[in-house]
């Protein structure tokens, strides 16, 4: 048998470790010999946790090049190595162990890990030629595998212990991707998907700050951005896409994450990006199946490693925000297109002798909802007027057209027909029946006659399960109209009633619908009761006013529709 290659001459340095140094110092009592090991053996050569006469500088190394290693025979063969005389071995006769260990005679049994390899030798050494007895072989066969089971028990306890780091790790990841995913679902608007992405990159990444840039006109334009010391203004600026040297057109053209684990690895791949700070970097490009949406930019304060377990969540933080944002670009779309349909149906209001009209419609802020609420003005042949307010239900595009559909008909009824408004809402219930349009909604229609003596104008109106009119006086004073309200449109055949006030010169009658006056923690009369008394508070009726004290747009979850009619002339 030949000896493997040498390597370093004087070899790894070991350690003393109690438990080994036991089983040293009993093979060197039970035998009686000069020097006893527990020896591990690998590629550099051998270290000797558990020894006992060495000589120097050995004794003191506790280790050797395998130039001066018996054991590495052990451990290749996996079998025990009973030698009484090296020197007459012809694979050990030029061992370096011989003249500078005094390595004569030796036995050495191997020991072996939780996995059955053979990693060492305990083993007995003489100076002397020795013929080892069965009683010592035994005896030295006992140690090894006594010493076999400690290197096991520890063996095992590693891998438990790695066992449960990893399933410490492993927890800690499922739950940064599971705060994520959770994040991320509850999105719904644009803004909203900004401010996630820019909470879980340092909620669940651990980055200090992250800017997001969104692609818009062939161009990237950073909608979200954090102060960053040394980097100058003009780095914020729009980035066209044929700028390819550009570190986000880049990101966009790796379609992928790119994480550095500092500051100098990012400019050498950056150049542009040198002197932004010390720290870790991740670019991550948002991108779909179809198109490039943007790139996240997420920064660590210090450097650090980029192990698995980041990539795997940068790689999630990027595919979640991705459909995120794709999600609320496609709700925005859709929002855009209702409303835009819902304000072409909003005509202009007409121009009427001795009444100043006013009107808001505004939309939902939040969510990808889109109501139904419409209003409409018409100036009557016989010089009265027409006014209404309704709110179909639902709140999705086929709301918003079923609205179009009763708008125009009560248009046409009313225009047509000489009828109170009970009579006309009616008329829209038979054909909403007729016609199987299966709608169902509130509405107010209210007649203003011309001027009566001393400039009064009757005041006539009919209400489908709609909320009451408010009307301030010119003396200052405000009256909610309180009356008997009839069903709903698109419920069940009903009997319906007219209601008669009068409107003096000064006095504003103000038709709204229940956007403006919902609130979760309140009833709607509760909410009537709010507008009345801001009214009667400031004076202001103007529906662009009364929509922004009370359903601003912060907290407006429904579409609000707001009329106000003025009386200003008598006859």
């Amino acid at each position: 048998m030949q000896p493997p290659p040498e390597p370093a001459a004087d070899g790894p340095v070991g350690s003393e470790d109690p438990a080994y140094q036991r089983f040293a110092r009993l093979a060197h009592a039970l035998l009686g010999v000069p020097v006893s090991l527990v020896s591990f053996v690998d590629a550099s050569g051998q270290v000797f946790p558990g020894m006992v006469g060495l000589p120097e500088p050995w004794a003191t190394r506790r280790g050797t090049a395998l130039s001066h290693s018996f054991c590495q025979y052990v451990v290749r063969a996996d079998e025990p190595l009973v030698v009484s005389d090296a020197r007459t071995v012809d694979f050990l006769q030029d061992n370096l162990a011989i003249p500078d260990l005094g390595a004569i005679a030796y036995a050495g049994y191997p020991l072996h890990d939780a996995r059955g390899r053979a990693v060492g030798s305990l083993c007995a050494i003489d100076s002397e030629p020795r013929t080892w007895t069965d009683d010592e072989l035994a005896t030295l066969a006992d140690l090894a595998a006594a010493c076999t089971s400690e290197i096991q028990v520890r063996g095992e306890r590693t891998r438990s212990l790695e066992a449960e780091r990893l399933a410490r790790r492993s927890s800690r990841l499922n739950r940064d991707l599971l705060i994520v995913a959770e994040a991320f679902a509850e999105t719904r608007t644009l803004p909203e998907a900004l401010d996630t992405l820019q909470r879980m990159a340092t909620t669940a990444l651990g980055g200090s700050r992250c800017a997001v840039a969104l692609i818009e006109d062939r161009s990237i334009t950073w909608a979200r951005r954090s102060p960053v010391p040394g980097l100058a203004e003009v780095a914020w600026r729009d980035i066209p896409l044929t700028e390819t040297t550009n570190a986000t057109v880049r990101t966009l053209q790796a379609g992928r994450p790119l994480l550095f684990a500092d500051g100098d690895e990012l400019a050498e791949m950056f150049p542009e990006l040198r002197g932004t700070g010390p720290g870790a970097a991740a670019m991550l490009p948002l991108v779909t199946a179809a198109a490039p949406l943007g790139v996240a930019v997420v920064r660590w304060q210090l450097p650090r490693e980029i192990d698995d377990a980041t990539r795997t969540v940068a790689r999630q933080l990027a595919a979640y925000a991705t459909l995120a944002l794709e999600r609320a670009l496609l709700l925005q779309d859709r929002r855009d297109v209702a409303h835009q349909l819902q304000a072409a149906m909003l005509t202009e209001l007409p121009t009427i002798d001795g009444v100043q009209l006013d009107a808001a419609y505004v939309p939902a802020s939040r969510g990808e909802e889109v109501g139904g609420d419409w209003y409409d003005a018409l100036a009557l042949a016989d010089g009265s007027s027409a006014f209404v307010v309704g709110d179909v239900t639902g709140h999705d595009m086929e709301s918003a057209a079923r609205m179009g559909q009763l708008r125009a008909m009560l248009r046409g009824f009313t225009w047509t027909f000489r009828e109170p408004p009970s009579r006309v809402l009616t008329r829209l219930d038979e054909a909403n029946r007729g016609l199987r349009l299966g709608t169902t909604a509130t509405a107010l229609v209210c007649h203003v006659s011309t001027p009566r003596r001393n400039g009064r104008r009757e005041l006539l109106w009919s209400s489908a399960g709609h909320l009451p009119p408010v009307v301030r006086r010119a003396d200052g004073s405000v009256e909610t109209l309180h009356r008997r309200g009839d069903m709903l449109l698109g419920i069940a055949p009903a009997d319906r009633h007219d209601h008669r006030a009068w409107l003096r010169p000064g006095d504003t009658l103000v038709l709204y619908t229940d956007g403006l006056v919902e609130r979760r923690d309140e009833t709607v009369l509760d909410g009537v009761e709010r507008l009345r008394a801001l009214i009667a508070a400031t004076g202001d009726t103007s529906p662009a006013a009364l929509v922004a004290a009370l359903a601003p747009d912060d907290a407006r979850r429904d579409d609000v529709a707001v009329v106000t009619v003025t009386v200003t002339v008598g006859d």
